[in-house]
């Protein structure tokens, strides 16, 4: 068989394409669902998700972010130039504190010792630290309880060097229509008790993509879309009510294609035996890079608009997909793992599925010797209607 050329990004084997085009349009999306009062605060934590931080913060920036979200110092160091007020949302741990005042970062506050220590170095530094008090209305994990919130705000407002700009809350499970009710009752509970004890606090925020869909009065003066920036619904229902572009496509090509008797056993532990003579290609993306072993047998990749199966046991750097009912596959064939190929489409949903897992799981385990690139699309253009996927 003839070696072709390989054309892809940077001459990688596996490769990602990000659509700033369409991070543009899902922005204006919320936009439109929260009106000019509400800020949108993106989160591009994990490497936005595993599509690259550096790459689409700019254009959430440049779409009307004013606040950027982050889980630790060292993703708020890589975009520290980026023009927005960087929000650190999880837990600051004691020896991020002096760097984290230096760079002006908004903390988050879960209880009240990280709050002394803040206080110590902001003086230090003869600053102030901007502060977020954390409230647990029923998610669990970090934040203080509602009951606690006015003896906490009244403890951070004696504080030399804090300014306790802002209270917030995490929804638990968005889908729980009751639930997130009940949460945001509690939070309004919490906001009520500062109010009557002359602590006010002006910024406050409470949902993420999916609340912000589905509970207006949880927009308050700030959302923190993630997942849904990236074009992802979860729970998948959303998609149809609200729908957004998936801003990433991954790819890879070809680099062997062999024939197999009916018999033969495909992989480790040999999973696939071949019921009849099978042609297969095999792929050089494995769960290193992302592709858990959690697809094999189950995921299906596209190769020039056609569905193929996965066969056998996904390893380390490679999988397999049956292509006897194609005839023009060949090394150096592209093939789509996630994304559109013609008038089909793998989507993060799919796939997640399969892991049994949650969309943003996909992307963020992509890993790092995968090569990049970025597209532009135009956010206008009219989105043409999703192809429907086969599972």
């Amino acid at each position: 068989m003839p070696m072709h050329a390989l054309k892809h990004p940077s001459h990688h084997r596996s490769w990602v394409e990000i659509d700033l085009g369409a991070i543009r349009y899902n922005m204006r999306r919320f936009h439109e669902l929260v009106g000019p009062d509400v800020q949108i605060m993106p989160s591009v934590k994990a490497n936005a998700y595993g599509h690259g931080a550096a790459v689409v913060a700019p254009v959430f920036v440049q779409e009307g972010a004013e606040r950027l979200l982050v889980a630790t110092l060292q993703e708020a160091q890589q975009i520290r130039d980026i023009g927005a007020r960087l929000h650190l949302i999880g837990a600051p741990l004691p020896e991020e504190i002096p760097a984290a005042v230096e760079m002006g970062l908004c903390l988050s506050i879960h209880e009240p010792d990280i709050a002394r220590l803040i206080s110590l170095e902001a003086v230090h530094q003869n600053r102030v630290a901007v502060v977020h008090l954390k409230i647990d209305t029923g998610m669990g994990r970090l934040g203080v309880l509602p009951e606690e919130v006015a003896e906490v705000a009244a403890f951070l407002h004696g504080l030399p060097g804090i300014e306790l700009e802002g209270v917030f809350m995490h929804f638990a499970d968005a889908s729980d229509e009751a639930y997130s009710l009940l949460q945001l009752q509690r939070f309004k509970q919490a906001i009520s008790i500062l109010e009557e004890e002359g602590i006010h606090v002006p910024v406050r925020h409470a949902s993420s993509s999916a609340s912000a869909v589905l509970y207006p009065e949880s927009h308050f003066d700030i959302i923190r879309p993630g997942a849904g920036l990236y074009g992802y619904q979860s729970p998948g229902w959303l998609r149809q009510r609200f729908p957004l572009r998936p801003v990433m496509s991954w790819k890879c090509i070809v680099v062997q294609v062999k024939d197999y008797p009916e018999g033969s056993h495909l992989g480790y532990n040999r999973t696939f035996t071949t019921r009849r003579p099978t042609k297969v290609a095999v792929l050089p993306v494995g769960y290193a890079d992302g592709y858990v072993r959690e697809f094999s047998n189950r995921a299906q990749v596209l190769i020039r608009g056609r569905r193929a199966p996965i066969v056998g046991m996904i390893s380390m750097d490679y999988a397999m997909a049956d292509v006897t009912e194609f005839d023009d596959v060949t090394i150096g064939s592209e093939v789509t793992l996630l994304g559109k190929d013609g008038n089909d489409e793998i989507t993060a949903e799919e796939l997640s599925e399969h892991a049994g897992t949650i969309p943003y799981v996909v992307t963020t385990c992509i890993g790092h010797r995968i090569g990049r690139s970025v597209i532009d699309s135009d956010p206008d253009q009219p989105s043409s209607e999703s192809p429907t996927t086969r599972r």
